[in-house]
């Protein structure tokens, strides 16, 4: 459980890394399908330089050069590309299943 005390303990940088299923409402649009399908990406959390965090994730064009993610290229990269070029994870829910945390280290999230 990350708390705001491991959190200001850690070092600036990715300090979990995974692999989980996300709704992606563009992706989903653009493909005419469920608004409600899952995509697999991998994931990353970062701690910030003041003890903030976030959550990138890797379904990002700037991660997967196929018109409208339709290959898995973006599986491929590095968790370090992920911290750079990744899209932030916004979901509440999202976030406290890939880093289960206490609300006050939640609080901290980068939104």
């Amino acid at each position: 459980m990350l708390t705001l005390n491991k959190l200001k303990e850690m070092k600036p940088g990715i300090f979990a890394t995974g692999q989980g299923k996300i709704i992606h409402p563009w992706f989903n649009n653009a493909k005419n399908i469920d608004k409600n399908k899952e995509t697999i990406v991998n994931w990353v959390a970062v701690r910030g330089g003041i003890h903030d965090w976030a959550i990138y994730h890797s379904m990002n064009a700037n991660l997967e050069p196929a018109n409208y993610f339709d290959g898995s290229t973006h599986l491929e990269a590095s968790n370090e590309r992920i911290s750079r070029a990744g899209a932030k994870l916004r979901p509440e829910n999202k976030i406290r299943e890939f880093v289960p945390c206490d609300d006050k280290a939640f609080s901290m999230y980068k939104q």
